[in-house]
């Protein structure tokens, strides 16, 4: 019995690490802890990849066509352009799309039957949203920083894939969510 009560407890604890980003940080990461995080993120790559859920399965066309993307919009925003599309982890997508000002960007966030939608600015090459996280790029990784009990903790995403229309492939299924993103004046396409 002891047995099988330890290997609950550590089912708690794997979970608890795996903790999407759908819930709002208490506050934006200090300096210091943004500095540890990215640390922390460039030591973990190797395993990630490792593992066998971080790996690059990107077409060469999904490649493709999202690097075209962004590079048109490094054009127009370059400070924006490194952070659009869509971001995976484990369970979990994140949609990184423009807004219509400069700098900031419109962000769905999607964990299995749940999604939300907040936006965000780019900031000395740091993404600060208004859930108080703060994402950082480190090569094809995007660290997500944020701050749970006054402790900071760090969420992992990789390989950024094309973005897709969200009012057709995500509305029928996080339909508020995505009128929410509608009604903010978030844009889909290429810069005009």
């Amino acid at each position: 019995m002891r047995q099988l009560q330890l290997g609950s407890v550590w089912v708690l604890v794997l979970a608890s690490l795996a903790q999407p980003a759908i819930a709002q940080s208490e506050r934006y990461p200090t300096a210091t802890e943004l500095q540890q995080l990215a640390q922390e993120l460039r030591r973990k790559i190797p395993d990630l990849q490792a593992s066998g859920f971080y790996s690059d399965r990107r077409t060469f066309e999904e490649w493709q066509e999202r690097s075209a993307y962004a590079e048109a919009w490094a054009d127009f925003d370059p400070a924006i352009a490194p952070f659009l599309g869509e971001w995976t982890a484990i369970e979990e997508s994140l949609y990184i799309y423009p807004a219509t000002a400069r700098g900031g960007v419109c962000v769905l966030d999607v964990y299995l039957d749940e999604s939300k939608f907040y936006t965000g600015q780019v900031r000395d090459g740091k993404l600060y949203t208004d859930q108080n996280q703060v994402f950082f790029l480190d090569d094809n990784f995007l660290g997500n920083a944020s701050v749970s009990e006054n402790q900071p903790s760090l969420y992992e995403y990789a390989y950024p894939l094309p973005l897709p229309n969200p009012s057709e492939e995500l509305g029928q299924y996080y339909s508020e969510t995505v009128t929410a993103f509608e009604a903010s004046g978030c844009l889909v396409g290429l810069p005009q």
